[in-house]
């Protein structure tokens, strides 16, 4: 007779109507000692699974990509596309999972690793492992206040994971990026180009690039002006400038360019979104 996996932890939680499409939530996890000839493969499934390999190996088929996972790594499956993953016959893996749902978790799994698999080689295990005990304890116990918990709870491990990806905590950046940020900063009505700033760190533009990817999941141009937006909001909100001028200080070319990129960041036109900060009708 073929051993059958044995399933040490099996939890579900069933979020209340539409809480899914509001916030993160944690539908299934568990724990489970596979046999030899454990897989599970599908077409495509809501959430997306997170998979800790605790001993032994196996492997995970996810964007097209066949990784082999051994004991702690951490699999992260892109369950909106064709996906497997499986036991290694040799040597059965012993996993903790659980599944992610919200309201667009392939995005969540995209900011921490881009266009890459997402497979970790996970550094401070005691504290993932701990992490899993918490999520099986609050799903065993239940109660009114479990969605919110949950919810916490997948903004711990998004944080953990994301810390494991950039390989430092993740207020903490090397010296030459953050001298680039730093300046940039200082002077956002400049007009930053990549060759610049790699002069002044020091480093060619290839590098300064893999540096933002790194460390803040994102280039220089888009950091750039994520940040003049950020000011520019707080001197619509705090100050009476027009904005002619509130888009010359922030760095774009002119007031209409301020308007089509601060449209398409935030939603709004920015006078209509001054209007509404300063509560006024019109």
């Amino acid at each position: 007779m073929t051993p059958l996996p044995t399933f040490l932890e099996s939890l579900h939680a069933v979020p209340d109507a539409g809480w899914s499409g509001a916030a993160l939530s944690i539908v299934r996890a568990g724990k489970v000692r596979a046999a030899a000839d454990y897989r599970v493969e599908r077409e495509a499934l809501a959430g997306q699974d997170v998979l800790y390999c605790l001993a032994g190996a196996g492997t995970v088929e996810t964007l097209g990509r066949r990784l082999r996972v051994r004991s702690g790594q951490l699999a992260w499956i892109a369950n909106e596309l064709p996906h497997a993953h499986e036991a290694d016959p040799d040597d059965p893996w012993t996993l903790l999972w659980f599944r992610l749902d919200g309201p667009d978790p392939p995005q969540l799994r995209r900011k921490i690793f881009g266009d890459r698999p997402g497979l970790i080689d996970i550094e401070d295990h005691l504290a993932l492992e701990g992490w899993f005990n918490r999520l099986f304890r609050a799903m065993r116990g239940g109660g009114s206040g479990l969605a919110i918990r949950l919810n916490q709870l997948a903004g711990e491990f998004l944080v953990h994971a994301d810390n494991e990806v950039r390989g430092d905590p993740a207020d903490e950046v090397p010296p030459s990026l953050a001298s680039a940020i730093n300046a940039m900063r200082s002077d956002l009505a400049h007009g930053w180009t990549s060759l610049e700033l790699s002069k002044l760190i020091g480093l060619s533009q290839s590098q300064l690039r893999r540096l933002f990817s790194q460390h803040l999941r994102t280039s220089p141009h888009q950091w750039l002006l994520r940040e003049r937006l950020n000011r520019a909001q707080t001197l619509m909100s705090d100050s009476t400038l027009p904005l002619a001028e509130i888009a010359e200080l922030c760095g774009f070319c002119d007031v209409y360019h301020f308007g089509r990129e601060f449209r398409r960041s935030i939603g709004t036109p920015p006078a209509a979104w001054r209007r509404l900060e300063l509560g006024r009708a019109r």
